[in-house]
């Protein structure tokens, strides 16, 4: 059916020189639609009650150390914790035995930190740290926790934040290349982390 003809476009076409104006009333648009009186008494009139929990893992060093220079910011009930092992982690590693540490040092358990989690933000520099991001993110599908992957790209080569983003990519819902470490606190409060 050609355009001209479509009813479809009749408000498109009154508009068009040489075409005679619309012999019906124009229908509101959604939008439109939602500004009205009528759909104002419909709206929620407090904001989002509940506060969001977040847990945001370093997988490795490069990413602790830019994970380190935002901990003191005032964040919303967000735990910052990092993979303290040296090279890569086994994917069969059990949850209670990935050896994890708050910003201070002390230990920290992975079943007890994602309890109630909202959102798991994974950070990692390194292309190393796919065993550990599996482990992760499988107890986070489980409980079915949100689980977003930041790739650190700050001053590393396409080829090395390829492997970053390849360690990631399976098991993140949401995967996001980083430029530069700035990235990091923006992304964790547009989460309302």
């Amino acid at each position: 059916m050609p355009h001209d003809s479509d009813d479809m476009f009749e408000a498109d076409n009154a508009t068009r020189e040489g075409r005679g104006p619309v012999d019906h009333p124009t229908m509101l648009g959604g939008c439109a639609r939602a500004a009205t009186r009528a759909e104002a008494a419909f709206r929620v009139q407090y904001p989002n009650s509940r506060m969001r929990t977040s847990r945001i893992f370093a997988l490795d060093a490069k990413a602790a150390e830019a994970m380190y220079a935002i901990t003191e910011d005032p964040w919303n009930n967000a735990h910052f914790l990092t993979l303290s092992t040296k090279g890569p982690t086994s994917p069969e590693t059990q949850a209670a035995d990935l050896p994890l540490s708050h910003p201070d040092g002390t230990r920290a358990d992975l079943l007890a930190e994602i309890e109630g989690a909202d959102v798991v933000v994974l950070l990692a520099a390194a292309g190393d740290s796919e065993g550990a991001a599996e482990v992760i993110a499988r107890e986070c599908f489980e409980r079915n926790i949100t689980c977003a992957g930041l790739a650190l790209a700050r001053g590393q080569k396409a080829a090395e934040v390829d492997r970053v983003v390849n360690s990631m990519r399976r098991f993140a819902r949401v995967l996001v290349v980083a430029s530069d470490d700035d990235y990091i606190p923006a992304m964790l409060t547009a989460m309302r982390a």
